[in-house]
């Protein structure tokens, strides 16, 4: 708005040579408020453009060909939670994986109890893009005491896991994995079920059933109450299917451009002995003005705040965890001479050299990032919570002259 009674104060003095019987030369105030609100707007635009170029680049470092949209944000399971704050807190701490999903249960499609047995037929709906490589799928289930009865000393009891293959009429159970629990405290417990949900991606269903089956022994028994798993879906206690997947074509994409960057940095310690560039009478051409050399210091090439709110972006809906994180950016010139500090490649040393001999043939080097950090990054889609551990192009690191 002050932009804007800027520009009607200058057509005004345009037209009317003054509106207090001054020229427009001598009103050197207005114009130089009009060249700093263009300046601010063109800085605005830089940054917007910034932001929309960063949008395209996170979506597709996660994969996604658009937005999520999705209705109501999901509560994360707790070891997803752990799993979040582990990585985004520990940078030295090596995933097992690039991505890491869990599917809630879908449905208890049968539920036995028998004395110390009891038994559930419990469905999922597994979903892993074809370029990933599913590494390790663990069911978590919440063992819990069932009804009023309390621990006692000579518990026992064993949790059995099972996949159900349905051929024709018959029902086959096929063992995946089983548990002793010495301890009546409840906790989450985990099982491998890997080899299921293989199947269930080769067979392009994705969807199956998982029988558990507890029997408890001693008080554990069950006797108007006794030791099971919690099929809770309201306090967020329910079977969940954690699924560890490697994004292949993306460990492919950081592997090309890790021996791209170690052919394109080489030695360049020879170059930044230059002080100066000779022209044919041997003279130096220099810019020696101490204010320009000054300024020329202030806006040098560097590390500058850049931070990104999801919620200022209208991504706070689908991305679970962090709000907001410091992406960074690099602003500044890249002027002669090049110290190490920028670490300069070759080619921008030379740009630089001739950019100085003759600036209509060279435009001076541009001051990028030459070095990126991970971001950890926890967001839903369709309902599924996923953690992944962003391996690059998330976080400027350093900035440099290329």
């Amino acid at each position: 708005m002050e932009g804007f009674r800027c520009l009607l104060l200058y057509l005004c003095l345009s037209l009317a040579g003054s509106c207090k019987g001054k020229s427009i030369e001598d009103d050197s105030g207005v114009l130089q408020t009009l060249d700093d609100d263009l300046e601010q707007e063109d800085n605005l635009n830089s940054r917007l453009e910034k932001l929309g170029t960063m949008k395209e680049d996170f979506l597709r470092m996660l994969n996604l060909s658009g937005v999520p949209q999705e209705q109501r944000k999901v509560q994360p399971p707790p070891f997803m939670m752990e799993l979040y704050n582990k990585y985004a807190s520990d940078k030295s701490s090596v995933p097992r994986s690039d991505v890491i999903r869990s599917f809630i249960l879908q449905d208890v499609t049968q539920s036995v109890i028998r004395n110390n047995k009891t038994s559930h037929r419990l469905l999922f709906n597994v979903s892993v893009p074809n370029f990933e490589e599913v590494t390790l799928v663990q069911l978590r289930l919440f063992t819990l005491w069932d009804g009023a009865q309390t621990a006692c000393d000579d518990f026992l009891a064993s949790v059995t896991v099972y996949e159900v293959e349905h051929i024709q009429n018959r029902e086959i159970l096929h063992l995946l994995d089983r548990k002793d629990i010495p301890d009546t405290e409840p906790t989450w417990e985990a099982f491998d079920v890997t080899n299921a949900i293989h199947s269930w991606l080769q067979s392009s269903c994705g969807a199956g059933e998982l029988e558990v089956k507890v029997e408890s022994q001693g008080c554990g028994s069950f006797k108007g109450g006794g030791f099971n798993i919690s099929l809770d879906l309201e306090d967020n206690t329910s079977p969940v299917l954690i699924v560890f997947s490697d994004d292949i074509e993306n460990r492919k994409g950081k592997a090309r451009g890790e021996v791209k960057e170690m052919m394109t940095h080489e030695d360049e310690s020879f170059l930044l002995k230059v002080d100066a560039l000779e022209d044919s009478n041997g003279e130096v051409h220099l810019d020696r003005h101490p204010r320009r050399k000054r300024q020329a210091r202030k806006n040098y090439c560097r590390r500058t705040s850049l931070r990104v709110n999801f919620k200022d972006i209208g991504w706070d809906q689908w991305i679970v965890a962090p709000p907001e994180y410091e992406a960074y950016e690099c602003k500044g010139v890249c002027s002669f001479p090049l110290t190490n500090d920028v670490t300069p490649s070759k080619h921008a040393i030379i740009q630089t050299l001739m950019h100085l001999s003759n600036p209509k043939k060279a435009n001076k080097a541009c001051c990028v990032p030459t070095k990126l950090d991970p971001l950890t990054v926890m967001y839903q889609e369709n309902g599924v919570i996923t953690v992944r551990h962003l391996y690059e192009e998330m976080k400027v690191a350093k900035c440099g002259c290329r």
